[in-house]
C-alpha cells in the first residue's frame, strides 16, 4: 500500500482535546507531508483541500467518522478514525494511542476495508426528486408530534408491510451497529452488501423487520401526515409529505477504512464493546442434572 502525504484531520469541534491531539499529529507527523484541519461545522469550506488529499483521519466519535465518510466516498479517499467517543465501532485507533500509532498507517501498512452506502431518493407529486446518500441508516420517522405514522414499505416491488408506529429504518451493516442495534436488531458482518429493514416501536405486530439482499429497492411511504421526517447518518434531515415516497438503494458508492486487524477481529471487538462475554472464551458450561 501507498503511504500518505496529502491528509485532512476532521476533529469534533465540540471536544476541546480533539483539537489538541489533531495539533499534536500534525506536529509529530509534519515531516514531508502537509496537513490541514477541519471541524465538522466548516468541512463544507474544505472542498479543494479535500480534492489534494490521499488521506481522512477523523477525531471524535461514529458522528465525526460519518461526517468525514460523506466527504471523503465522492473523492475515494480512505479514512483513519481515531476514536474519542464511548464505542467507537468504526474508529480503528483510541485517543490515547494515536499520537504513536497514527504513523504505522501513514506509511501504507494498513489494509482498505470499503463499506458500502445507501442512496435515498425523495419523489413527490411535482416531479422533482432529490437524492440523499448515507453510510449507516436513513430512516422515515414521526416529527417532533407525538403521534404514530403509518409507513408503507415495498420492496422489489412486492408489498412487505404497513408499520404503523414511530417509523422504519433501512440500516447498511455498518449502520447495524448503530440505531438498527438499539431498536434490536441483528449486527451484520460490515462488508455485507445487504441491508435491513427494521420498524421502530411498531403497533403491528411482533414482526421485527427484514434483511434484504444487495440488489433490492425499498420504497417507503408516508401513508397518513401527521409530522414525518427522513435522517440519513444523523445528521441529514428533510421534511416529508404525505405521498412522498423514498426509494432506497445501492448507491454505487463505499467508503473506504484504513484497518490494522484482520477482518474477523470485527467479532471479538464487537462483543468487547458491548461487554457480552460473561466468562472464559475455553470455558465450558456445566451440564445441569435432569
Amino acid at each position: 500500500m501507498p503511504s500518505y502525504h496529502n491528509i485532512g484531520i476532521v476533529h469534533n469541534g465540540e471536544l476541546a482535546a480533539a483539537g489538541e491531539l489533531a495539533h499534536k499529529l500534525t506536529s509529530t507527523y509534519s515531516q514531508e507531508r502537509k496537513w490541514w484541519l477541519a471541524t465538522q461545522a466548516d468541512l463544507d469550506q474544505k472542498t479543494d483541500n479535500l480534492a489534494e488529499s490521499d488521506l481522512i483521519i477523523t477525531i471524535g466519535g461514529d458522528g465525526t467518522i460519518l461526517r468525514g465518510a460523506h466527504a471523503a466516498a465522492s473523492q475515494d479517499i480512505p479514512i483513519l478514525g481515531v476514536n474519542m467517543g464511548r464505542v467507537g465501532f468504526m474508529s480503528d485507533v483510541e485517543n490515547e494511542d494515536a499520537v504513536g500509532e497514527v504513523g504505522w498507517y501513514l506509511d501504507g501498512n494498513a489494509r482498505i476495508e470499503q463499506r458500502f452506502m445507501l442512496k435515498a431518493v425523495v419523489s413527490g407529486s411535482t416531479g422533482e426528486s432529490s437524492s440523499i446518500l448515507a453510510l449507516n441508516d436513513v430512516t422515515v420517522a414521526r416529527g417532533a408530534t407525538l403521534r404514530v405514522i403509518e409507513v408503507s414499505t415495498v420492496v422489489d416491488g412486492v408489498h412487505l408491510a404497513t408499520y404503523r408506529g414511530d417509523g422504519v429504518v433501512v440500516s447498511t451493516a455498518t449502520g447495524s451497529t448503530g440505531y438498527s442495534l438499539a431498536l434490536g436488531g441483528p449486527v451484520m458482518d460490515p462488508t455485507s452488501r445487504d441491508f435491513l429493514v427494521k420498524p421502530i416501536a411498531s403497533h403491528m405486530s411482533l414482526f421485527g423487520g427484514a434483511i434484504l439482499q444487495s440488489s433490492s429497492i425499498v420504497e417507503l411511504t408516508i401513508e397518513v401526515y401527521e409530522d414525518a421526517t427522513l435522517n440519513a447518518d444523523g445528521f441529514i434531515d428533510r421534511t416529508l409529505n404525505a405521498g412522498e415516497v423514498v426509494t432506497i438503494s445501492q448507491s454505487g458508492v463505499y467508503a473506504s477504512f484504513l484497518r490494522r486487524k484482520p477482518a474477523a477481529d470485527f467479532w471479538g471487538d464487537l462483543a468487547g464493546r458491548l461487554e457480552l462475554r460473561k466468562g472464559s472464551a475455553n470455558s465450558t458450561p456445566r451440564r445441569q442434572k435432569k
